[in-house]
């Protein structure tokens, strides 16, 4: 089987996830083609994948506290380019895909309008499907918001499974960020798509705020709480993903933006996660809801940040309600195996 991956290429979590999928598929004796374009490019350098760069889909805009929603709209509609279907379809002939996975690269999921030439199954990796309902902002007028809603809809409909790399319900860390669209039966709750993971000790506190650099100013906050610690925190944001990983293994507490992939990691390898995400994003802040539900980590408001309330939430989820909760959701990533169920989805989805 042929399998065709088309991932969102902003910040590294869309790629840094597929690739486990993408490498389990493999060593099943699938071929496995990639497209992606900027930091996913990047990301990819580092595995023997054949990779086509698409067009970059979107852009956001954001000051130092919180994204400009009526900016990133203007944007995201201006970079939805009737090419971008044709270069699709273009190399949906020239690779002839069996199965197609799209994960946050939205254009391409409407290349299932033009399968009818071949057969393909679509298969959509995601973790939110309801963020345009939850937008807040006095210049997104109600029939953009319905046009939004709409769209995101349609992709579920046209998805044939959909895979969410998160724990089943009630443990769902991005649970706000879902709506099923009257289409539950499509919805696979596999578990994080992850390597096996595990805790090595508790010596620091890791800053982890993604690839994207589409996050809040936390410098001073960060530099303060330091100084009240009597210790240097490890940032890790552009390091390669084993040595992220290996100082995750270490950390005592994981300081992040949000990301669900970051939040998925952390909670596998049993570490309580304090967020700051930037204002106006609903993923972010859905997934740090779901975290702080679950006591695995504790969300925190950009605009009151402070080194003394950092720190007051460093050693909040130190607490033992928060361990004892982090080792149940650590031993239920194990036994999810995440990536193994994604890809018996995918190979019985072929057959079907």
């Amino acid at each position: 089987m042929r399998v065709y991956f088309v991932s969102n290429g902003f910040g590294y979590g869309h790629v840094s996830r597929d690739v486990e999928l993408a490498k389990a598929l493999r060593e099943r004796g699938h071929e496995v083609v990639f497209s992606t374009y900027g930091d996913g490019m990047e990301f990819l350098r580092a595995y023997d994948f054949e990779v086509i760069e698409v067009e970059e889909f979107g852009d956001i805009s954001f000051n130092s506290t919180e994204i400009e929603v009526f900016g990133t709209v203007l944007s995201t509609l201006r970079s939805l380019k009737p090419e971008m279907l044709l270069e699709t379809r273009r190399i949906l002939r020239e690779i002839s895909p069996d199965a197609m996975v799209v994960d946050g690269y939205i254009p391409a999921m409407f290349s299932s309008i033009l399968r009818s030439w071949r057969r393909m199954r679509l298969f959509l990796i995601t973790n939110e499907t309801i963020q345009w309902k939850q937008i807040q902002g006095k210049l997104l007028s109600l029939p953009i918001k319905k046009l939004g809603e709409a769209a995101e809809a349609l992709l579920v409909y046209l998805a044939d499974e959909i895979i969410v790399p998160d724990f089943p319900p009630p443990y769902t860390v991005c649970m706000d960020n879902l709506a099923f669209h009257d289409q539950k039966h499509k919805f696979h709750f596999v578990g994080p798509l992850l390597p096996e993971l595990e805790s090595r000790g508790e010596e620091k506190v890791v800053v982890n705020f993604g690839g994207s650099e589409v996050n809040p100013d936390v410098g001073e906050a960060l530099e303060e709480a330091q100084q009240i610690l009597g210790e240097r925190f490890v940032r890790v944001s552009r390091v390669s993903r084993e040595r992220y990983l290996e100082h995750l293994s270490r950390a005592r507490v994981l300081i992040t933006h949000g990301g669900h992939t970051s939040i998925m990691e952390s909670i596998a390898c049993a570490k309580p996660v304090v967020g700051v995400p930037i204002k106006n994003y609903p993923e972010r802040e859905g997934n740090l809801r779901g975290a702080e539900r679950l006591k695995a980590g504790r969300m925190l408001d950009v605009e009151w940040l402070c080194g003394e309330v950092l720190c007051t939430a460093l050693q909040e989820v130190r607490t033992l309600a928060f361990r004892q909760s982090l080792e149940v959701l650590s031993r239920l990533a194990g036994r999810l195996r995440g990536v193994e169920r994604a890809v018996e989805i995918i190979e019985n989805g072929y057959r079907a």
